[in-house]
């Protein structure tokens, strides 16, 4: 492995263990359990996508399959997850802080369960 791969593969690793722990961070400290969801899905997907690249660089591309569809997996499944849990919370009862937009969810099956307004 040449010096230069092993520094991107050193780099892309800790900027991954980086990632992971702003996610961390953001589930540990943000006020409701929609933006924690939030920050770990986003920040986690990516931070284990900068560590399985590191990793791809750092065996010089001969785990490339095996990264790809660990990428492509965390690419599809993460924000599935996180829309399919949110989802499941706001029916559950659990109710965001909101600003001054208010939540369009509840706005939105209200409508729906308002018949005059269909």
């Amino acid at each position: 492995m040449s010096q230069f791969m092993a520094w991107l593969a050193s780099g892309l690793v800790l900027l991954g263990a980086l990632f992971s722990l702003l996610g961390a961070i953001g589930v540990w400290r943000l006020p409701d359990a929609y933006t924690r969801m939030h920050s770990a899905s986003k920040a986690g997907a990516l931070g284990a996508i900068l560590v399985l690249l590191g990793v791809l660089s750092a065996t010089s591309g001969q785990a490339w399959v095996e990264s790809l569809l660990a990428i492509v997996v965390l690419l599809v499944t993460a924000p599935m997850a996180a829309h399919a849990i949110s989802r499941a919370g706001h029916r559950a009862g659990v109710r965001p802080q909101v600003g001054p937009l208010g939540d369009a969810l509840e706005r939105e099956q209200d409508r729906i369960n308002d018949p005059e307004q269909l």
